[in-house]
């Protein structure tokens, strides 16, 4: 389980910046619907340059080394972003800490997939330390005293200490530091790949991204229909997730009047847990369609919750939602697309899925959950966000019989 304390530390820097982004840039005195443009600007820069990081760091095999600089970039930048308010400076600062911040997580993964050698399935019992250490900190600064809301540099201060930790353990546990260029390290099977892909998709396209010939990366015409619009479904469900992914802690300071947005995200975080370990059996039993359509529907359930019960009662049952909303959707949604597309094309079809059904989602629902927010308040945000995934319930039931009327690809090519 040492393995696991890199993660433990790096998803305690996830839980400060969850939490506290929002916040940090309000206490800088942005609108919310600036706030929502520098958080695209924030999700934008993430979604992109991380993946060629990742992938040119998986080649030369020096994943330790590249963590490192990645983590002490997020502290570096956040200075900067705390001394210089202005907009147009925030947006370059939120974009360098996104780079670090979004960037480090593939590579945490497979530095220590590579650690554990060929034997991967005991990768999900070290991947929850990430979750307990999310669960920890937002707990640990809900009932403490260790940030002050209405300070940026309490807020900044939080991120850099456990940035720093990531740090130290990257360098103390042995083996993690180790430079394993790709032509030294054993190809990951297809079967092991599609394992880790239910944790992690971009780590799951960072390590099957190399066996892919570059004229299969323009080949869109060979993922069939379904894949397209199992795409498009899951798009919807991230996009209605923007409120409760990235506006949450504003809505509860500012709407609701409570200062109790740290504990609630760690009651979200430990509700996705179980559902992630069990989601294996509920997609063997009810298959991954159904699952879908399942999540969509607890997403639009959870935006109307925030939206009609307006209390401390009324979020803690929406957050309670996550559980669905991501701990089953995410892994359902991986197994969709592998299952939808051929094994030789798994990355591509992972790629898109986080850079266009999760990471261009986000982009989109920040800009414009921002100006709603400025416009018409959160309860309108939370409402209008509902009925995007009907959309997608609606277009299921009226197409599932000429898409999925057969299965599209076959597997063992």
């Amino acid at each position: 389980m040492i393995l696991g304390l890199p993660l433990f530390f790096l998803f305690s820097v996830y839980g400060v910046v969850n939490a506290y982004l929002p916040v940090l840039l309000s206490s800088l005195g942005y609108s919310v619907s600036e706030i929502g443009l520098l958080l695209g600007c924030f999700e934008a820069a993430g979604l992109s340059i991380p993946i060629f990081i990742s992938s040119r760091v998986d080649k030369r095999g020096n994943h330790g080394q590249t963590v490192i600089l990645l983590t002490i970039l997020m502290i570096i930048v956040l200075p900067p972003l705390v001394l210089f308010q202005n907009f147009f400076l925030s947006a370059l600062f939120l974009g360098l800490l996104a780079v670090g911040f979004k960037g480090t997580v593939p590579l945490v993964d497979a530095m220590i997939s590579r650690n554990m050698g060929s034997d991967n399935t005991n990768y999900g019992k070290i991947r929850v330390m990430g979750s307990i250490g999310f669960v920890f900190i937002t707990l640990l600064l809900q009932f403490s005293r260790l940030i002050n809301p209405d300070s940026a540099a309490s807020i900044a201060g939080a991120i850099i200490i456990p940035a720093l930790l990531v740090i130290l353990s990257i360098m103390f546990i042995p083996g993690l530091l180790t430079v394993v260029p790709r032509s030294s390290e054993k190809s990951s099977s297809i079967a092991e790949t599609q394992e880790i892909a239910v944790v992690n998709p971009i780590l799951a396209a960072v390590l099957f991204f190399r066996s892919l010939p570059a004229r299969y990366i323009t080949q869109f015409e060979k993922l069939s229909p379904a894949f397209w619009f199992g795409i498009f479904l899951i798009f919807l469900g991230f996009f209605a997730l923007t409120p409760s992914q990235r506006f949450f802690s504003l809505y509860v300071r500012d709407f609701l009047g409570l200062e109790s947005y740290a504990g609630l995200w760690a009651l979200s975080a430990a509700a996705e847990i179980p559902f992630m370990f069990l989601s294996g059996y509920f997609i063997r039993k009810h298959g991954t369609e159904k699952l879908l359509v399942v999540s969509l529907a607890a997403i639009t359930i959870r935006n109307l919750v925030y939206a009609v019960f307006p209390t401390f009662g009324g979020a803690v049952a929406g957050q309670l939602f996550h559980s669905v909303c991501f701990g089953l959707f995410h892994p359902a949604a991986v197994v969709f697309i592998s299952e939808r597309v051929p094994r030789r094309y798994l990355a591509v079809g992972l790629t898109l899925y986080t850079s266009f059904s999760m990471g261009l989602a986000s982009v989109i629902g920040n800009v414009i959950g921002g100006f709603v927010i400025e416009f018409y308040g959160y309860r309108v945000l939370f409402t209008l966000f509902s009925f995007f995934p009907l959309i997608g319930i609606a277009a299921f039931f009226r197409f599932r019989n000429i898409i999925f009327k057969k299965k599209s690809i076959e597997t063992i090519n």
